[in-house]
């Protein structure tokens, strides 16, 4: 399910290999052979391992196409006919472990065993036109697209895809990632570092290996020390056209639609939805799994902790419908400045 051009898939592994990793146990469907990758429920396949962490994603599992899933023991009934259900405490734990026996070396920055490294590795490509600053760092199988400007000391990893007339700022840092053509990434950005993902456990924060790729689409523009982190299994996708300011930070698998204005310092949490023509003002922080609806204007320092109607505009923490918010803020004043006031006249009596 990962993309092998940025990651190294070590499988297969047996059902008993699966069991020995993750502390699973088999209880039914046993007939599985070997598994060959991981991938979310929705979209696993015969061949592959999923996991299911909990009643809201029990539809999911019961049409799942995964030849195995980590599951609870109260969940495993759902597992649908010719599934192995593995069953465990904690799906997510085991699910993380075998990621990362498949992926071992997902989370690093230089792969181990390739020798002495290169400023430009000998399998990298770049289009007619393109300039490359000294300093530059391009890993294997790099792809640049002609009338591209890579500038000093950015670093591009290995099989990073660059199309064309774009501009990468220096200093930069782009992996697990595709970028469109004629996009204007600024200095200092960073591009595909892992997405912020943890089990907890009784011994602290296991790391659930981040397999996603971050796509941005033709005509983005991204801000100087903006940080979008890659997808967990899925990819984070920042739409065509959209404008991203400075030190904004965006989660992983979070989907950016097309055309949106996304102010400084705002923070999207993992696996929102942000629909094309969104404008989101300075400062504002975003939710986990929150949808905000096409064409929505999101007021500056406010909170989105819920998923918020399209073709509206918001402001306040919560964020809510702006008249709302104002209203609000004003009877809030007018009781203030009345309670002051008493207080000064009954102050004016003593």
């Amino acid at each position: 399910m990962a993309d092998s051009r940025f990651y190294d898939n070590r499988g297969p592994f047996s059902l008993a290999q699966v069991e020995n990793l993750t502390g699973a146990v088999v209880v039914a469907g046993a007939n599985l052979g070997e598994v060959q990758d991981v991938a979310p429920l929705d979209r696993a396949d015969w061949n592959q391992v999923s996991y299911c962490d909990g009643v809201k994603f029990q539809s999911a599992l019961r049409t799942t196409r995964a030849g195995a899933v980590f599951v609870s023991e109260v969940l495993a009934r759902f597992a649908p006919l010719g599934c192995v259900a593995l069953v465990c405490r904690q799906p997510a734990l085991a699910f993380a472990k075998l990621a990362a026996a498949f992926y071992p070396t997902a989370g690093c920055f230089w792969p181990a065993g390739l020798g002495p490294l290169r400023l430009i590795a000998d399998s990298v490509r770049v289009g007619a036109d393109t300039i490359v600053a000294p300093g530059a760092f391009l890993g294997e199988n790099v792809e640049i697209g002609s009338g591209s400007i890579i500038g000093s000391s950015a670093v591009i990893g290995r099989g990073v895809r660059i199309g064309r007339g774009t501009s990468i700022g220096a200093h930069a840092s782009i992996s697990h990632a595709l970028v469109g053509d004629r996009c204007i990434v600024h200095v200092g950005a960073r591009i595909g570092q892992d997405g912020f993902g943890f089990v907890g456990t009784s011994e602290g924060h296991y790391k659930i290996p981040q397999l996603g790729r971050v796509i941005i689409q033709d005509d983005v523009e991204i801000g100087a020390n903006v940080t979008i982190d890659r997808g967990a299994l899925a990819d984070t996708i920042v739409g065509e056209g959209t404008k991203i300011d400075n030190s904004v930070q965006i989660g992983h698998n979070t989907r950016i639609g097309r055309r949106c204005i996304i102010v400084s310092q705002v923070g999207i949490s993992g696996s929102c939805d942000i629909g094309d023509f969104v404008v989101i003002g300075g400062q504002t922080g975003v939710a986990d799994h929150v949808n905000i609806g096409q064409g929505a204007y999101v007021a500056a320092k406010s909170g989105v902790s819920r998923s918020l109607e399209g073709g509206k505009v918001y402001g306040g923490f919560p964020a809510r419908p702006i008249e709302q918010w104002r209203r609000e803020v004003g009877v809030v004043s007018r009781l203030a400045k009345g309670k002051q006031g008493k207080n000064e006249r009954s102050g004016s009596q003593d």
